[in-house]
């Protein structure tokens, strides 16, 4: 993980990106790098609904996020809706 200096020009960086985030701007600008950093000043802020958002951001899935056929090759096919399987 890569240290953030919040004196320096990353911390500035990160300063922007969470003002951003705050104002439900600037998705686009979160990655590996700032996520960590990101969280803790959500965290500090009494942020938590940010703080979750970025949690959940950076945690690994078990599905890809590349919705197109090609991206879809490794889930399981779904049945769909089934009567047999509704609760009565």
């Amino acid at each position: 993980m890569k240290q953030v200096q919040q004196d320096g020009k990353a911390g500035s960086d990160i300063d922007g990106i969470y003002r951003q985030l705050k104002k439900g701007l600037g998705r686009e600008l979160v990655n590996d790098d700032n996520v960590f950093a990101l969280i803790e000043l959500a965290s500090r802020d009494g942020q938590q609904v940010l703080e979750q958002e970025l949690r959940e951001w950076q945690a690994p899935c078990g599905t890809s996020s590349d919705t197109s056929p090609e991206g879809l090759h490794h889930l399981a096919p779904n049945p769909g809706f089934n009567k047999a399987n509704v609760k009565h």
